[in-house]
């Protein structure tokens, strides 16, 4: 059966149309135009053909309002209109012989470009029927034309109408030309786009089957239309040989009734998931896999399904152990917290061992050198006591042999003076000594506050450690006005001090022999900053950082134990309540700032 093709409905096509009439309708007008005048200025004026002129002039105004309601309506009283008014017209007058004839090939183009097949059928068999009756009439004899038209309304007629049909004609032939170029546009879009599609096939069959499930899609009676590779190997076969099977026929029936659940509620509109086991079909390993199964509509019916299959074993381990690690989260919390709390209580029982064995080679560093000191003053007493015994003993043989002479007296009575005044001195001094020593003593060993002057504390620790330090051609500079008076914990700060001090004779002053520290100190508000001041080596910056580190020394291996500063840190900021910073640069030396409360918070103190 053959399909005509629908006559174009000129209501929903491009206003070019409208247009395209507003100009046929402007052409006509000419053609009226110019035949008037032709009529007007020939020889064969005549009122009855002057009448037809404003009937022309009333079809195409009536067309005009009919156009801008609607084009084919337009169209149909513009053409049916103009055929009507010509073959009047042509029958009035020169019947075959009239140059109206021409107009009607100009309808015919305008009824076959803008009305369709089956208008310009009706219009072309009109026309042949109006032309071969008035033929046979004339031959006959029943019917006599009128005379021709002068010459200038025949010219003017036929140069009107040849005007509109080259206007129709280069409008047919530029639309003809634009929709060649448009159908080759849209041929090249077609094979842009059919080149897209067969890479997105393409792209789509790599995804099908490269993607790490299996895919499949059935119809409504459950048969697949389509599968992937991995959705074939799930049973052993190739996708292409289950098309068109039936999913009941090659699923195993032990896997069948939790499947069947899902698939007929999934075909009845409503998506669903499950979990089932696959065995392997080559192997017999059981693997365990989750299935979604979405339903395919097609204007609001279920017209199939789409299943998804993923393979979930190697996941269902791994939440199985996870969910084993849960339960024995909490027991292995409190073991490894219970070893950590073991590991802690060893770490500061360590660290306070380490501590007090610091603090013991402080004491030990205090009583070598007060015993080296005292040894001077009391040998030197000592020696005085013996030489004095032997001066009594001679003296009294003496007097015992009647040989006592007044100058042995004189000499006797002078060199006891001189013994008593150098054993004066000396144990003087050796009771300073044990004075100062059990001052510092009593400070390291009792850890209470007390008030003291700074700059007398400070000098007795630096008197203490004297005969240690004379051992070195360097020297400590004390600059500490008097009157500093703190309330505080002597013993802390007497061991700060001499960590402070030994640190700089070890490290600072290293292959020197001009070592010069200087202690000095000033009070800003209710605060004494005491510096510790050095013309050392310095300390590089790496090492800057790591200062105040447990266990970080440069002198590891060579008795260097890493703790001294880690000590002084922690004396000063939780025993004596103040801060500590260093500042150096290396080869001009260095500065430890101590920044301490006058009177230590009663927390610290305790």
């Amino acid at each position: 059966m053959k399909i005509h093709p629908r006559e174009p409905d000129l209501a929903d096509e491009n206003v070019n149309y409208r247009r395209f009439l507003y100009g046929v309708q402007l052409a006509l007008l000419l053609i009226c135009v110019l035949t008037f005048l032709g009529l007007v200025f020939g020889a064969s004026y005549s009122l009855s053909r002057a009448v037809f002129f404003p009937i022309f002039v009333t079809i195409i105004g009536l067309s005009y309002f009919q156009l801008r309601r609607s084009v084919r309506r337009g169209a149909v009283v513009l053409i049916v209109g103009i055929w009507i008014a010509t073959s009047a017209l042509t029958v009035s007058f020169a019947g075959v012989h009239s140059a109206n004839l021409l107009i009607y090939a100009l309808l015919l183009v305008l009824t076959g470009w803008i009305m369709g097949d089956r208008w310009l059928i009706g219009i072309t068999g009109a026309t042949i029927v109006l032309m071969l009756g008035l033929s046979a009439a004339e031959l006959l004899g029943f019917y006599n034309p009128s005379p021709r038209a002068s010459v200038l309304v025949v010219g003017s007629t036929v140069m009107g109408t040849l005007i509109a049909i080259s206007v129709l004609t280069s409008v047919a032939y530029r639309s003809l030309a634009a929709g060649r170029d448009h159908a080759l546009a849209l041929a090249q879009e077609m094979a842009q786009k059919a080149r897209t599609l067969a890479q997105r096939e393409r792209d789509l069959e790599m995804i099908m089957e490269n993607v790490p499930a299996a895919l499949a899609s059935f119809d409504a009676q459950s048969r697949l239309r389509f599968g992937n590779k991995r959705y074939g190997e799930l049973f052993g076969a190739k996708p292409e040989d289950l098309v068109g099977r039936n999913i009941a026929d090659y699923v195993p029936e032990e896997a069948r009734a939790a499947l069947m659940e899902k698939w007929d509620s999934c075909l009845a509109g409503e998506a669903g998931s499950y979990r089932r086991i696959n065995r392997d079909p080559q192997t017999g390993q059981k693997r365990i896999v989750d299935v979604e199964v979405v339903p395919e509509y097609d204007h609001g019916q279920v017209t199939g399904l789409f299943a998804l299959v993923l393979d979930v074993t190697e996941k269902v381990a791994a939440e199985n152990r996870i969910r084993e690690l849960n339960d024995t989260l909490e027991m292995r919390v409190r073991e490894r917290t219970a070893e950590l709390e073991a590991a802690l209580d060893k770490l500061h029982r360590s660290q306070d061992e380490l501590a007090r064995s610091e603090t013991k080679a402080a004491l030990s560093t205090l009583i070598a050198s007060v015993s080296h000191e005292l040894s001077t003053p009391l040998g030197n007493s000592l020696m005085m006591a013996g030489t004095l015994s032997d001066q009594g003993t001679v003296f009294e043989k003496a007097i015992e042999a009647n040989q006592l002479k007044r100058s042995d007296l004189t000499n006797f009575v002078k060199t006891v003076h001189e013994g008593n005044d150098l054993m004066q001195r000396n144990l003087q001094r050796a009771v300073d000594l044990l004075k100062n020593f059990r001052q510092v003593a009593n400070d390291h060993a009792s850890e209470q506050r007390r008030s003291f002057d700074l700059a007398i504390m400070v000098g007795e620790i630096v008197d203490t450690l004297a005969p240690s330090l004379k051992r070195h051609p360097h020297k400590v500079v004390i600059d500490i006005p008097s009157g500093i008076t703190m309330d505080s914990l002597p013993g802390a700060l007497g061991q700060v001090a001499i960590n402070l001090i030994n640190n700089a004779y070890i490290h600072a002053f290293e292959g020197r022999n001009d070592g010069v520290l200087t202690i000095s100190a000033h009070v800003v508000d209710d605060e004494v900053w005491l510096n510790f001041s050095d013309n050392g080596v310095g300390i590089s910056p790496e090492n800057l950082t790591r200062m105040f580190e447990p266990f970080f020394s440069t002198k590891k291996g060579k008795g260097g134990s890493g703790l001294g500063m880690g000590i002084v840190e922690n004396l000063v900021q939780k025993t004596l309540g103040g801060s500590i910073r260093v500042q150096s640069e290396l080869g001009l030396g260095t500065v430890f700032e101590v920044h301490l409360p006058l009177v230590a918070p009663e927390q610290q103190a305790r």
